[in-house]
């Protein structure tokens, strides 16, 4: 007989309870610092944790900054693991809320980490990158499009980016528009971008899509 999965000892427990604490204290030291000013030192104060558990972690701040990037793009992703007993519709726009919410709350993180482009840091951008797909390939299977297909790809990329650029205006003063409204736009924009796939495969069923979001 398979032997029963053993519990965490608490040695264990404790240290991915330290880990953690160490990864959320980074995630807000990064959002309000630039990298080359962070210090470990003060990462490791502000969770309340041994200077050398850092280091015996993460092995030194690149490895901190890069498990707060990844830590970060997963809560982004949590967003779109899409829960049965709402329609396509209800469960875009819940998704769209959680990930403008987040955004939000985490304004910093989303200047200059998460929406900094390319050019702020490669390596933290292909991990957001690969997310964004994720969110794209979750959205694409919810409406039974072949995620694989390269028109859908190409106008799902190109919604997915102007959404960015927008949240990056909004963030910069909320008061200019209603946080609803913004997702209103969000989800018609999303539709128009599909509405225009069909320009680069006329086989795109768009109309197929729309039955399915609107249930």
């Amino acid at each position: 007989m398979p032997s029963p999965s053993r519990k965490p000892t608490k040695r264990a427990a404790q240290a991915a309870e330290t880990r953690a604490r160490l990864i959320d204290v980074a995630i807000e030291v990064f959002s309000d610092t630039d990298y080359e000013q962070v210090a470990v030192a003060e990462i490791a104060a502000r969770a309340k944790v041994a200077h050398g558990l850092l280091f015996h972690y993460f092995g030194n701040k690149r490895g901190i900054y890069l498990a707060a990037v990844r830590a970060t793009a997963e809560q982004l992703n949590a967003a779109f693991t899409f829960e049965p007993g709402a329609t396509p519709r209800e469960m875009i726009r819940g998704a769209l809320g959680q990930h403008l919410a987040y955004l939000h709350q985490h304004r910093g993180l989303a200047l200059r980490l998460v929406l900094g482009g390319r050019g702020v840091d490669a390596e933290a951008w292909e991990i957001y990158e690969a997310g964004r797909w994720q969110a794209l390939e979750a959205f694409a299977g919810l409406l039974g499009l072949e995620t694989t297909n390269p028109a859908l790809r190409v106008v799902g990329r190109a919604a997915v980016g102007a959404i960015d650029e927008a949240v990056v205006q909004w963030l910069d003063d909320t008061d200019t528009v209603d946080a609803n409204r913004l997702l209103a736009w969000m989800e018609a924009l999303i539709v128009a971008c599909l509405g225009t796939a069909s320009v680069l495969d006329e086989t795109f069923d768009l109309d197929g899509a729309l039955r399915t979001l609107d249930g």
